[in-house]
Formats: structure tokens, C-alpha cells, sequence
């Protein structure tokens, strides 16, 4: 899931000499990390260190759950967001090391079922390209597919088939989260057994992640979970129910807690062994860290003009050195993770909240003090933007302008029935009998709510879910003044893009 903004927090203070070693002032860290706490109202976070092949520290702070007493330790399971991207890359590169596949072997080969929008892209696209964002697709495009919806992986693959491009095939970059599915099945198909059994078995079980899974029903057992929060109306932090995420754990849904993805780190900043375990060879991490596409960013200081994406991976040059890292983002949870190799060095934050820049803030706050860069010092910047920002909207809330006294061109009945959308499938309106039409996905519970009359044809959309913000629904109608369908204008939801839907009326 794509989370590319801001996100730090205060550390610790690194000491150098010329030969980079450092030793971090850990009597400093917990006073840094709870003054982060306080000032961004964070519930909990959990991170973990490590250096020279060592985790020199791991810890959790906070709560599972605001306002219970369930404490976060380094075992507590977060949810990584598109973090789960690498790892999907680093399955596909044990096959390509065992000479099962080629990275730059054709979809089509493994699935046949696999189609995008031409013939020639559905034909040349490789393994590389699911990788490397670089589709022609717009960004986060099919994120209905997947968000809360029951669609299986396969599903969402076969339905591809109906995304618009933007641009031309490989011409310029696009962040994806589908593609990672895709690449999952091919997996699939080769190992001959699913993606998660094949992670859990040949990564998960290797390293130790004991904590760390893809599935949602063994992350739901776990009694150490975190609980994702977000804002309420009134922006108070509230506790979420967690989102199923199968369908899309090759892309955003595994779960891990600090320690296990601490030994991660130690993997690939060891050139894929850990201890006396070889899980995949050197040739194979360095194409995995290869830059493969140029993605510029202007978000500084975390990345620049000469930023890339390797394999589920955004490389930055800085200061000499190549900063890897990956932030990951779900509802209510988020996470980063950075390593600069050449200094044997990594780190993760994980937190149980996303509305809230803490993450990225304790990055800045570790990579200021690492690479002695001042342009990573944001802290008051941000702390200062942030409680504006939120004063502003709590005082003047935005206010959609209503023209008054109009009402629908036809009885409340009359709009009832059963639309869709050759992507998505089916979308119902039903009208109660009380004066109120109901609304929702046919695949997808979180879009579920009620239709309140605004003006002419335009509707408000209540949506039952908290997570989900108002948006309005027009109806469209032909020179007959027979409904031809509708549009929703709808705040776009982490990767969920309304704009991608063409919904018409069904035919009784």
C-alpha cells in the first residue's frame, strides 16, 4: 500500500568515528520515544536495531488498544502494509536461484488466465515488470478489487484485464499493489503450493519469524496483536476492527512484531544467510537492492531526484551512501523500515496508528544522527504543522455547499436496483420503505450505508464504516429521463480509487 510521506520519530543519539561504528545512548532512547508518544498521541509503536549482525535493541511501547492495559512488547504483530511487497520478491528470487524461473520470463508462462488492457503488454509482460511499478496503470489502480472485498487473489488477477492505462507499457513508473498478487501465484503455480505456506516454510520458519504470518485467521489467534486506530469525527483515536487482507498479503498484509522483522534485517544485510543458513545467494540479494527503475520523488529529505525502486524496495543515494528502506501503510497501522549496508545497519518502527507521521519522524531522527545530515532534523516543523492542521479542522470543518429546495427527479423508489460495474461486479440500492434507499458493493462489506437526499439527483452517502468519510452519489439519466447509472465523488480511500468505476443500471 502506498504511504510514501512523511513518518519519523526521535531515537537516540549515534556517535562516530571516521569508520562509521557507533554506539547508541539507549538511557536516551525511552525518554525520546515517550516524548513521541505524547506529542503525536500515538497508542503504541515497537522497534527494533540492528547492527553488525546483531538486534541491539527491541522493544514495544504503548498499548495494544487505547485505553486498555494491554502492553506492546517486541513480540507484538503489527501490520507491515507494502513492507509484505519485499518479501514477496524475495520468494520469487529463491525460485530464480533454484533455476525454477528467470526473472525476465513471461507472466503468461505460469498463469495463463493473466490479461491487461492490450494484447502486447498481456504478452511481453514479464516477472521483472510486476515488480517494478511499471505497468502503465495509474497508481494504486484496482484497489476496489481487493479493499475489504471477498474476491480471491485469483479474482482480482482475472479482473485486471478491465484497468485503463495512463501511459505507455513501461514508459514510466506507477506504484502497484495487484501486481504483487500476481507475482504470489506464479509462486503458486511453481512451488506447488501457496504463497503463504511457501514464505511461512522456506523464510518465515528459517529466520525465526515465529510471530510473523500472511494469513489472517493465525494473526486473529495471536493474543499479542496490536489494534489499529484512527480518527473519529470529533478526530479523536479510536480502535478499528482489523481488515482481512488475504487477498492482498503478497502486497501490504503480512504481519510481524520488531524482533522478528530485527532478524529480516539481519538476513539481507548479510547477502541472504543467517547463522549457518544460506536462504538465498548473494547474486540474488544484489539484484533484489538493484536499482531497476528511476521513481523521483520530491519528497525530501527521505528521497530525491535519482530515487528508485529495485525489488520491493526505494533506493536513495544520500550522502554517499544508498539508503534501502520501505514504509507500509494499512488502516490504522503503520510501518518503515530502512538499511544502509555499508554500514551494516538497519532498523523497523512499526505502530498501531496512520493517522500520525510518527514512524517517519523516528527515521528522520535516526538517519540525521547516522548520516550527520541536518536536513532530516523536522521534528518541530512537523509537531507544529501537525497540531495547526488539526486545530484548523476541528474548528473549520469543511462544508459541502447545497443548493436548497430541490428535490429527486423521480420517487425514492424509482432509483432502487441493481447496477454494476464490468470491473468490480454488482453494486445494490434498495429502497427500506421508510423514506430511505440503502447502499452497497456486493463484494465488499466496508461499503455499505444509506443514501441521504442533498440536492437535484445528488445523494450523501452515510457510510456505516468509520474508516470510510462521506462522499456523494449522482445519478445519471438519458433524454428519456431513465437512469443510465452513477457516479460517486468520494474521497479516495488509502488505495481505493472511485474514480476507476463506470457503474451502470442493469436491464430488468
Amino acid at each position: 500500500m502506498k504511504i510514501k510521506t512523511f513518518f519519523f520519530t526521535i531515537i537516540g543519539v549515534f556517535l562516530f568515528s571516521n569508520s562509521y561504528s557507533q554506539r547508541i545512548q539507549l538511557d536516551s532512547l525511552d525518554l525520546q520515544i515517550h516524548q513521541l508518544i505524547k506529542d503525536f498521541d500515538i497508542p503504541g509503536l515497537s522497534i527494533g536495531i540492528v547492527r553488525n549482525d546483531s538486534v541491539i535493541f527491541s522493544k514495544g511501547y504503548g498499548n495494544l488498544e487505547i485505553h486498555k492495559e494491554s502492553k506492546i512488547d517486541e513480540n507484538t504483530i503489527f501490520g507491515i502494509g507494502s513492507i509484505s511487497k519485499s518479501f514477496t520478491a524475495l520468494t520469487l528470487g529463491i525460485l530464480v536461484d533454484e533455476g525454477k524461473i528467470n526473472w525476465d520470463d513471461k507472466v503468461k508462462k505460469y498463469l495463463p488466465y493473466f490479461e491487461l488492457y492490450a494484447p502486447y503488454v498481456t504478452e511481453n509482460f514479464t516477472i521483472r515488470d510486476l515488480l517494478t511499478h511499471r505497468s502503465g496503470l495509474k497508481d494504486v489502480s484496482g484497489g476496489i478489487l481487493w479493499y475489504h472485498s471477498d474476491y480471491s487473489r485469483e479474482e482480482v488477477i482475472k479482473r485486471l484485464k478491465y484497468l485503463e492505462p495512463i501511459s505507455g507499457f513501461r514508459e514510466k513508473p506507477a506504484y502497484q499493489n495487484v501486481m504483487y498478487v500476481v507475482a504470489s501465484e506464479i509462486v503458486k503455480t511453481v512451488s506447488g503450493m501457496s504463497w503463504d505456506d511457501f514464505v511461512k516454510t522456506r523464510v518465515f520458519d528459517k529466520l525465526k519469524m515465529d510471530n510473523t504470518t500472511s494469513l489472517s485467521a493465525e494473526r486473529e489467534s495471536n493474543s499479542n496483536l496490536a489494534q489499529p486506530h484512527i480518527w473519529n469525527n470529533d478526530y479523536e483515536k479510536v480502535a478499528i476492527k482489523q481488515e482481512n487482507g488475504d487477498n492482498l498479503a503478497p502486497g501490504g498484509f503480512i504481519y510481524s512484531s520488531s524482533n522478528d522483522m530485527s532478524n529480516y534485517i539481519r538476513l539481507l544485510l548479510n547477502n541472504g544467510a543467517i547463522g549457518k543458513d544460506t536462504i538465498v545467494s548473494p547474486k540474488i540479494i544484489n539484484e533484489i537492492f538493484k536499482p531497476q527503475i528511476i521513481f523521483p520523488f520530491t519528497g525530501a529529505p527521505f528521497n530525491n531526484e535519482f530515487t528508485s525502486y529495485g525489488f520491493g524496495w526505494w533506493l536513495t543515494p544520500k550522502n554517499g551512501h544508498k539508503i534501502i528502506e520501505h514504509s507500509g501503510g494499512i488502516d490504522g497501522m503503520s510501518a518503515n523500515l530502512v538499511m544502509i549496508k555499508d554500514m551494516n545497519l538497519g532498523f523497523v518502527v512499526l505502530t498501531n496508528e496512520a493517522e500520525e507521521p510518527a514512524t517517519f519522524l523516528l527515521t528522520a531522527k535516526l538517519l540525521e544522527k547516522v548520516l550527520n545530515d541536518k536536513s532530516y532534523d523536522i521534528y518541530s516543523r512537523v509537531l507544529d504543522y501537525r497540531n495547526q492542521n488539526l486545530k484548523e479542522k476541528k474548528e473549520s470543518p469543511v462544508q459541502i455547499s447545497k443548493t436548497p429546495k430541490t428535490k429527486p427527479s423521480l420517487e425514492l423508489q424509482k432509483y432502487a436496483g441493481t447496477y454494476s460495474d464490468k470491473m468490480y461486479g454488482d453494486i445494490l440500492i434498495n429502497y427500506t420503505g421508510k423514506g430511505r434507499l440503502e447502499f452497497s458493493f456486493s463484494h465488499s462489506p466496508v461499503f455499505t450505508g444509506t443514501l441521504e437526499h442533498w440536492h437535484f439527483d445528488t445523494f450523501k452517502i452515510d457510510w456505516n464504516d468509520i474508516r470510510v468519510p462521506d462522499g456523494f452519489l449522482t445519478f445519471n439519466f438519458n433524454s428519456k429521463r431513465e437512469i443510465l447509472g452513477f457516479s460517486i465523488d468520494q474521497e479516495n480511500l488509502l488505495d481505493v480509487d472511485f474514480g476507476e468505476l463506470n457503474i451502470l443500471k442493469n436491464k430488468n
